[in-house]
């Protein structure tokens, strides 16, 4: 395993290393009866409501861990997340500092620049991201917790057993890909018939006006493909990570028609789709390393597409009704 983050690891951290790796799976006994506290936490959490969000997730953290035969862990929502140059922070996982104290899991409900709830899939990954660790301490007793391909394919296998089987919004892959076939049509539906200055016009200092969303997608649709294009070229390549909001400032989406920004996303959008549809079997699991959430596959960068254009669809809405 010949890369820099490897060589840089003492010989007991390797061996560490080499021993998640192997693991990909853990079971969750029982995981169809969990489903109900997973919708609890969604309704909380798009609620806004943090007491509530934290209630859930400890609820739905102590129930996997009972399942699994884990010992407690303590989980703290807070709100916005904490910001500096490597990015935001989505959660923590600490070890129990004295006996008898159980481990700690922080997790963080609001985006640190604009203060938005969480994206509810985005949040529970961050949970089962922290639960993962609390598994590699105490169940899989690896004596440490490394970011892992293993690591990253057990968060997904818990991910999956909680929420791809079923309940609301959980959607399949062609259920993905139908949606991101749909959103051109729903980005020019919303903003037909607008004036400019109201599409121009943002709901506050912070949040973006309706036109900047449909430049916002445009350009990030660009950044995707650009994306899979180096996961088929290169293995597992590292990401940067964007910053939205100066591209916002910097490319002057301000003064950019709205229209012809629809026109160049379609055009992106098409050729996304055809070559996600030309895809083998063995390259849906081809990936890259993401500045903040790790390891992604293909196919995760498509749950994160089709969940990123249901998000920026209501935020284009809520700036035409003037609403940060």
């Amino acid at each position: 395993m010949p890369f820099a983050y490897f060589q840089r690891l003492t010989r007991r951290q390797q061996g560490i290393y080499l021993r998640s790796e192997k693991i990909t799976q853990v079971v969750l006994p029982g995981a169809a009866a969990l489903r109900p506290l997973v919708a609890e936490l969604r309704a909380a959490l798009e609620n806004g409501d943090r007491a509530l969000t934290e209630s859930a997730c400890q609820l739905l953290a102590g129930a996997m861990a009972q399942a699994l035969g884990l010992p407690p862990v303590r989980v703290t929502v807070l709100a916005a997340r904490p910001h500096a140059r490597w990015g935001e922070l989505h959660g923590l996982y600490e070890t129990a500092n004295r006996p008898g104290q159980p481990p700690q899991i922080t997790l963080w409900m609001r985006t640190a620049r604009q203060k938005r709830v969480v994206a509810f899939r985005t949040f529970l990954r961050t949970l089962l991201h922290e639960m993962g660790h609390h598994l590699d301490y105490t169940l899989l007793r690896l004596g440490d917790s490394l970011h892992t391909q293993g690591f990253y394919q057990r968060e997904s296998h818990l991910f999956h057993q909680l929420v791809t089987d079923g309940g609301p919004g959980m959607a399949t892959l062609e259920e993905q890909l139908a949606r991101m076939e749909r959103t051109v049509n729903d980005y020019a539906a919303a903003i037909k018939g607008v004036p400019d200055a109201t599409l121009s016009k943002r709901p506050d200092e912070k949040n973006w006006s309706a036109k900047e969303v449909v430049c916002h997608v445009r350009d990030t649709e660009e950044s995707f493909m650009i994306r899979f294009q180096s996961v088929m070229a290169m293995d597992e390549p590292k990401f940067l990570p964007v910053e939205p909001d100066r591209w916002a400032i910097e490319r002057q989406y301000a003064r950019h028609d709205v229209h012809e920004a629809i026109a160049v996303f379609k055009g992106r959008r098409d050729e996304t789709l055809k070559f996600l549809r030309g895809l083998k079997p063995e390259q849906w699991q081809r990936g890259g390393i993401h500045a903040t959430r790790g390891k992604m596959t293909v196919k995760d960068f498509v749950e994160l597409m089709a969940w990123h254009d249901d998000n920026h669809l209501d935020q284009l809405k809520r700036a035409l009704d003037g609403k940060p």
